[in-house]
């Protein structure tokens, strides 16, 4: 714990975290480092001592700070950290610990993206989304989705939805035209809404009380936060239902 506690004290100083990401970007002197500082060399120093001995950085035979393959790896590690100090407020009141360590672990790849502050805003997203799909427009959800929601995304593209169960009894009269490509599922238990096509992402995550918080989330177009987003619909997809509910007739449902 000494350690972690040692190592997570240097990496907390904003100077020495900039000084990691310019010897990142290009191994450099300690007078040019200042410089990108706008700090003293002295000053410069001590932060570079620092670094130095957390074994984060080194100086090689020409003088110049590089870092090492502990430091390089740390760096990995800070897009985790830079979306949750960016997020705070939102963290404070919305849970994601039910999420799969894997994907918690992950974190870090949803840090470039936009906020979406307003449930219409998020809703006029999401139907971009589905008009723009050229290939897919993929859904997981906790409650049904308007009927054109569903009508402008049936463009020979394919649609897979992932409902929970408590509401597929409430998923009729949607017209499906003949030849769609539609797939739905049914998970037990969804605290993610989640909307995506081939480029584009938008994603919402549960309050405190595990409701899904549609007035507030992220929108990206990043291929890392994508990746994260489609990994995750895959999981969950992966692990849900493929057959309606006992107390809703697969015959009597126009999205069987």
């Amino acid at each position: 714990m000494e350690e972690m506690g040692e190592l997570l004290f240097v990496l907390s100083s904003s100077n020495r975290l900039k000084l990691l990401l310019e010897i990142e970007a290009e191994n450099q002197r300690l007078t040019q480092l200042a410089q990108k500082l706008s700090g003293t060399v002295q000053e410069t120093s001590k932060h570079l001592s620092r670094l130095s001995d957390s074994k984060l950085v080194e100086r090689n035979s020409e003088g110049l700070y590089t870092l090492t393959s502990l430091g390089r790896l740390a760096l990995k590690l800070l897009p985790s950290f830079k979306f949750l100090s960016e997020n705070r407020e939102y963290f404070l009141s919305h849970d994601l610990c039910y999420l799969p360590p894997e994907f918690i672990q992950r974190i870090g790849d949803l840090s470039d993206y936009d906020r979406v502050d307003h449930m219409a805003s998020m809703l006029e997203h999401c139907f971009q989304l589905a008009r723009e799909a050229k290939q897919y427009f993929w859904f997981m959800i906790d409650k049904p989705l308007p009927t054109p929601f569903i009508q402008i995304s049936l463009r020979n593209i394919s649609l897979r939805s992932i409902y929970h169960n408590n509401i597929a009894s409430r998923l009729f009269g949607v017209p499906i035209p003949p030849g769609a490509k539609v797939e739905t599922r049914f998970a037990d238990n969804l605290r993610v809404g989640l909307a995506l096509n081939e480029k584009v992402v938008d994603i919402c995550f549960s309050d405190l009380n595990g409701r899904i918080d549609f007035s507030r989330g992220f929108a990206s177009t990043s291929p890392a936060f994508h990746k994260w987003c489609y990994d995750l619909f895959t999981y969950y997809w992966e692990r849900s239902k493929t057959r309606w509910p006992t107390q809703v007739s697969p015959t009597t449902s126009s999205q069987t």
